[in-house]
């Protein structure tokens, strides 16, 4: 009278199969595109920093030096201050990047291009503005 286990050595389960495929797809996608993502939000902090900087002391050249400092201390080497774009419309300065990169997929001849832009506005009274 016990408990009786049916003994499945050899057997696929599928679902476990279709699970691990499925998990493995997301980890090539993750691996292809959140480096990219978390730049993009690291640079929101650059380029935002860089608008404040320029508030702060009113030199562009600081927000310059600032947006380059930055970059190099996030590893962004895919961006360059050619990318940015430095305005002032009265009292309000305005720091923009807009980048862009390609993205192979592996094993097929596929690519996608991703871009992205990050804006930061400062008023006179030092309120920020993201656009």
């Amino acid at each position: 009278m016990g408990i009786h286990r049916r003994n499945r050595q050899g057997r696929v389960n599928w679902l476990t199969v279709v699970l691990v495929l499925l998990l493995a797809v997301v980890g090539l996608w993750a691996k292809l595109f959140l480096p990219y993502y978390i730049d993009y939000l690291n640079m929101r902090e650059v380029v935002k920093s860089s608008a404040m900087e320029w508030y702060a002391n009113q030199v562009e050249a600081s927000a310059r030096t600032r947006l380059t400092q930055q970059l190099g201390v996030k590893g962004i080497d895919y961006v360059t201050i050619d990318d940015c774009t430095f305005t002032q419309a009265g009292l309000t300065q305005t720091v923009g990047c807009a980048w862009s990169v390609t993205v192979y997929y592996p094993f097929t001849k596929y690519y996608k291009r991703l871009d992205f832009s990050s804006t930061f506005e400062v008023d006179e009274r030092g309120d920020v503005t993201e656009y």
